[in-house]
Order: C-alpha cells, then structure tokens, then sequence
C-alpha cells in the first residue's frame, strides 16, 4: 500500500492509503477504529453531536453546510457512497450531515464543483 498526504490551503488534510485496485481513500474511511478515534477526538475537543439531543446550535450551521464536509466523488465512493455522509476534513472522520460541532466553518460543503479556494478552515 502506498500512503499519500494531500494538503489543501497549506494544512494536511490526510493521510491517504491506495489499495490493490489502486483506489486511494483517506485512512479512516477503511480503518473503522482509526475513524472511531477520531471522531471521539471530535466529541472532545469539538462537542460534535446530533443536534437533536441539543438545543443550543443554529439549524443553519450543521456538517452539510460546513466548509470542512467534503462530498467530492471521490471521497464518498471511499465511504459507501452514503449520501447523509461526508469525510470531516477537519477531525479525519465520517461525520453525518445532520449533526454539528462548534468547529462548524461556513463555506460547504466540498463537492466535485469547487475548486477549493474557498475552504480556508484554519
């Protein structure tokens, strides 16, 4: 396997494995403990949550809508092409888009159309 690391706007965004077929996939999208760890490391530093068992976020700023929320086709084939799901970008994780964290940045979320310039999320 070979690991690549991308970065986008000078940040890493991820530590990349291809496998045999040469598909290449952001390690916690095949690695159910790595991505485990990171969403926990998302609960903590970040209060990631379902906002229905919270009542103090705005509906607008949810992960659908955060610049970190990457939806391109290459990431959601990496997670089983499940349309309520995007990568965090941020916190290295596959994070649903109806739930919210307090490092929601405006600006989403990532699709094939963007060219990226404007996901500044640091």
């Amino acid at each position: 396997m070979i690991n690549l690391v991308i970065s986008l706007g000078g940040m890493p965004v991820d530590k990349m494995e291809q496998d045999d077929e040469g598909k290449t996939c952001p390690l916690a999208t095949t690695d159910p403990e790595v991505n485990e760890e990171n969403k926990q490391k998302a609960v903590e530093e970040a209060n990631y949550r379902d906002p229905a068992e919270d009542g103090g976020f705005r509906l607008s700023e949810v992960c659908g809508n955060c610049a970190a929320f990457n939806q391109t086709h290459e990431i959601m084939e990496c997670m089983g092409n499940n349309p309520n799901l995007g990568y965090c970008q941020m916190y290295k994780f596959m994070c649903s888009e109806d739930h919210t964290c307090d490092s929601w940045a405006e600006g989403g979320p990532i699709t094939d159309a963007d060219d990226g310039s404007e996901h500044d999320i640091l």
